[in-house]
């Protein structure tokens, strides 16, 4: 949960505002970015206000964390120390993270070429894996896919293949399975628009591409998105394009994507997978074939986790308090993008009884009597 908080004093005078405090009741770092709008053109201007994070140039001795930064993909044991493998083109060195009210971004930047393959038969990832539930036991710990240094939790994943060296399908995946019987059921829930957020395993996953029309996929999805349709895919094609889309730079160095909210599909009540107020865990990775690397092996490079990426609605609710043109009565008001969130209000800190305001979750304005009392307020959303 997110609040912001104002401790204010109404009184017949007039009002003695005090302070603004922040407050996040999560147990875990919150990074609340505001919303970006990114066009995917191969323009990275618009990422110029995202926090970047780095991942170490890799080389022969250059470790993340004891691991090589860019190794095989044959270990999957959580103590294995993979080997180095020398493969600038997935040597990830800079990536971020931003949303807006409907889509994920992801950026990558890497020593080689982003998506670069043999024509015959190269193989090249680019991969975002999301932990939706902010619980490790759902999902799967990333050392099972060979992908270091490895964390726990992970659910799905946004998600670009190339094959033969063009790009393939970008797919959105669910690692919420075991075996083969609890695969065809998930496979057999997605068809009608469903995801089960449930443990699961790197080796037991379904993959599909999301299309906005009811016929261009195998599979027509029920209301409220019976305007859309889904079509399972698997490694190395046929060519699906739906509606993750990426481009690169110019030398290929750098890559923006983009993946709609609405690809992750909804839970069994009905409720968006991912949507505005929820809060991730992010892994991104790059991953290829070692045909065009100089020792011939397949290789990955994994950055840290992004932990507690809150998909916020807005950059602050700027929460005001000001006297009344009219007397005895004090204005609280907020950003019109902050629409829906609850004013609440307590008498005091020390024993809070915070208290919906009755009507602030349909507007961004209250007017309330002032007093001779202190009373302190916040904005919390539902």
């Amino acid at each position: 949960m997110r609040y912001y908080q104002l401790m204010t004093q109404r009184c017949r005078r007039g009002l003695l505002q005090t302070g603004l405090i922040w407050l996040a009741g999560l147990a875990f770092p919150l990074s609340a970015e505001p919303i970006h709008h990114i066009t995917i053109d191969g323009d990275f201007s618009d990422w110029a206000g995202v926090p970047s994070h780095y991942d170490p140039v890799a080389g022969p001795g250059v470790l993340h964390h004891g691991i090589p930064d860019t190794h095989d993909t044959d270990h999957k044991l959580p103590g294995d120390i993979p080997a180095y493998v020398a493969h600038p083109d997935v040597d990830l060195v800079e990536f971020k993270f931003t949303h807006d009210q409907s889509n994920l971004y992801a950026y990558f930047r890497a020593t080689g070429v982003i998506g670069r393959g043999s024509p015959e038969k190269g193989r090249y990832y680019v991969i975002v894996t999301l932990d939706v539930d902010n619980n490790e036991t759902t999902g799967y710990a990333l050392n099972e896919g060979g992908y270091y240094p490895t964390s726990s939790g992970y659910d799905m994943n946004m998600e670009v293949e190339y094959y033969r060296d063009q790009y393939n399908t970008g797919h959105y995946l669910n690692h919420g399975a075991r075996n083969q019987a609890e695969l065809d059921a998930a496979i057999q829930d997605q068809t009608n628009g469903i995801v089960r957020i449930l443990p699961g395993s790197y080796k037991y996953y379904s993959q599909w591409v999301w299309f906005d029309s009811s016929s261009e996929g195998d599979f027509h999805l029920p209301p409220p998105d019976a305007d859309s349709s889904i079509t399972f895919v698997a490694d190395k094609g046929p060519v699906y394009q739906g509606i993750i889309h990426i481009a690169h730079s110019a030398d290929g160095h750098e890559v923006e994507m983009v993946a709609p909210f609405r690809g992750f599909m909804r839970d069994a009540s009905g409720e968006p997978i991912v949507k505005l107020g929820k809060t991730l865990k992010l892994s991104f990775s790059l991953e290829a074939s070692g045909e065009l690397a100089p020792g011939g092996e397949w290789a990955s490079d994994t950055g840290d986790p992004i932990v507690g990426y809150y998909l916020s609605p807005f950059t602050k609710p700027n929460l005001q308090i000001a006297p009344s043109l009219q007397d005895h009565h004090v204005v609280l008001s907020w950003d019109s993008g902050a629409r829906g969130m609850v004013l609440k209000q307590t008498l005091t800190l020390t024993d809070p009884d915070w208290q919906v305001v009755n009507g602030s979750q349909i507007t961004n304005r209250i007017e309330l009597p002032a007093t001779a009392a202190s009373a302190f307020f916040r904005l919390e959303e539902p």
